[in-house]
């Protein structure tokens, strides 16, 4: 017989975390939705409390019951049915009292008594709260909260007693879906940032939506929200999928410098540039210094040695020019840079694969560019 989560076994005795009312082992009974105390564990949304007060009324009054312990005094702690009591609820302050009495399955609470024994309780008490809660409408954000706190609660309860089994295929069969799924929930819960998590409790993005952001990194998130926070919906799934592959498709190179200038005054469009006049030539004049006039009158005709200037070599003696390099010189050139461009494409493609950057799509663009390049 293969190991069920919800009839566990303690040394000392039974220790269930299964409901009695599965057994047929509860007692029925109509209570008063005042004396309905709710969980402290409940985490489930409430809303469309009016949609359910509206067919309560209209079946006549709650037809399914809800699942109770009981804590004392003719109070009850409410494990399942807390849409129903506050639906019932609204319709008794309407002044409608034939909504007062609620039915309800009453957990049997004879256990041992001691601090053990209590903690226990409450461990077993918190799982009810999950399991017995399949049935109703839940949220995307429940589903993710269900799975997180049925581990947690789990992992707590391994210290009171060994439970056999790897925990995501436990969880995914009492909450009736694949560990695949549970997976999710827990990248989910463990990698989506604060922001993208009030996003899917708000309902603005769904399981999947959420799923991909959760596979990024913390930096590549922010950069996404940046993006999406002026938009008036959350992001698709596509969207996403594209927004990460832009954030980790590197770039071939990059240019990232920037030539400063000299700032040069800059006229006025319809400004007009003055021409010197008269005073402004005579005072350039004075300003520049004297050429040197060849010599008059006494010494005239005495030669001065002025440096020559070299005279060009003979043609025959002169360094000959470079020659220019022929346009398909430059194009084979261009050719043999792509080639290794798209060999290297290539090794990355075999050796990373192509999950997070595609390579062999760079390579093929690389031989295009080669096709093209020599047309």
């Amino acid at each position: 017989m293969g190991f069920d989560i919800m009839s566990l076994q303690k040394g000392r005795g039974q220790v269930q975390a299964r409901s009695r009312a599965d057994e047929g082992r509860a007692v029925l009974k109509y209570i008063d939705v005042e004396d309905l105390v709710p969980s402290e564990d409940n985490f489930y949304s409430m809303s469309a409390i009016d949609e359910l007060a509206g067919l309560i009324e209209l079946s006549g009054g709650v037809k399914q019951p809800g699942l109770v312990v009981p804590l004392g005094g003719g109070k009850y702690k409410l494990l399942s049915g807390h849409r129903r009591r506050l639906a019932s609820l609204q319709l008794v302050k309407q002044g409608k009292e034939a909504y007062r009495k609620m039915p309800c399955m009453v957990e049997d609470a004879g256990r041992e008594q001691g601090p053990e024994a209590d903690e226990l309780r409450a461990i077993d008490e918190a799982i009810l709260l999950i399991t017995t809660n399949g049935q109703r409408e839940k949220t995307d954000w429940d589903k993710v909260q269900e799975a997180t706190r049925l581990r947690a609660l789990l992992e707590k309860k391994r210290r009171f007693e060994k439970i056999p089994g790897e925990m995501r295929k436990l969880i995914a069969e009492r909450l009736g879906t694949t560990p695949a799924q549970v997976g999710r929930y827990d990248s989910i819960e463990k990698h989506l940032i604060a922001a993208f998590k009030t996003w899917l409790e708000e309902g603005k993005i769904n399981i999947s939506v959420a799923y991909e952001l959760s596979t990024m990194s913390e930096q590549e998130q922010l950069t996404a929200l940046d993006r999406v926070r002026d938009m008036r919906r959350g992001p698709s799934i596509d969207e996403v999928k594209r927004l990460r592959e832009e954030l980790r498709t590197p770039k071939l190179y990059e240019v990232d410098y920037l030539e400063e200038l000299p700032d040069t005054p800059e006229l006025p469009p319809d400004a007009e540039r003055e021409e010197p006049g008269p005073e402004q030539n005579a005072k350039k004049r004075e300003e520049t210094p004297p050429t040197q006039e060849p010599p008059t009158g006494q010494g005239a005709g005495k030669v001065v040695n002025f440096p020559a200037l070299p005279s060009p070599p003979p043609a025959e003696d002169a360094p000959p020019e470079k020659a220019e390099r022929e346009p398909e010189e430059d194009i084979e050139w261009a050719v043999l840079m792509l080639r290794a461009l798209r060999n290297y494409c290539e090794t990355m493609a075999a050796v990373k694969g192509s999950q997070t950057v595609p390579w062999v799509e760079y390579a093929e663009a690389v031989d295009i560019a080669i096709t093209a390049l020599r047309r």
